[in-house]
């Protein structure tokens, strides 16, 4: 696989527009375009109508999700045109809140293609008031890890109210290391 980063894009998982989650992908995205050359375009999954999985089953048939109506192919293609992916999302209850999770879910209808996302990269951003990563992480990780992405590194980062990244150095200093693993 080539170590070429042509295009990045940096997905936040957030439902909240403008707090740490976004600011921290856009950061992450802003540092790796700089040092990169790359082009990159910030997404928010808040911003696309992502219905939840039905539940219905059909995409094991289809070999892509049945549910046609909402946003989720057009926001699932960009992710496909970028050859590294930074996902955020906040710590919600040890997983990503509802709206990251309902995109993560949609993705089952490629299960039969396990390897629709080799040869992609992918960095994971956690933020959490004071904990819950793990499991956090667990699901992004294992979500990536079955469609064949590589998982090139992850940062976590504390942080509550919104904006409150932007005011702690040393957490987004996690984010400048974070993109100092992507490169290396």
């Amino acid at each position: 696989m080539s170590n070429t980063i042509r295009r990045i894009l940096g997905l936040s998982g957030s439902p909240r527009r403008d707090g740490n989650t976004d600011i921290l992908v856009a950061e992450a995205l802003r540092l790796l375009q700089e040092r990169t050359g790359a082009t990159g375009e910030f997404l928010r999954v808040a911003d696309y109508d992502i219905q939840p999985c039905r539940g219905c089953r059909a995409c094991m048939t289809l070999g892509r999700c049945a549910i046609q109506e909402d946003d989720f192919e057009e926001l699932w293609a960009r992710l496909m045109a970028a050859d590294l992916f930074i996902f955020g999302a906040p710590v919600y209850w040890n997983s990503p809140p509802g709206i990251a999770k309902n995109f993560i879910d949609r993705t089952h209808g490629y299960y039969r293609h396990q390897t629709i996302l080799r040869g992609k990269r992918a960095a994971l951003i956690s933020v959490a008031t004071d904990g819950g990563f793990e499991s956090h992480e667990g699901v992004m990780a294992s979500w990536l890890r079955v469609y064949g992405a590589r998982i090139v590194g992850s940062a976590r980062v504390l942080a509550c109210e919104k904006g409150e990244a932007r005011t702690r150095p040393q957490e987004l200093a996690r984010v400048r290391q974070l993109v100092e693993t992507i490169l290396a």
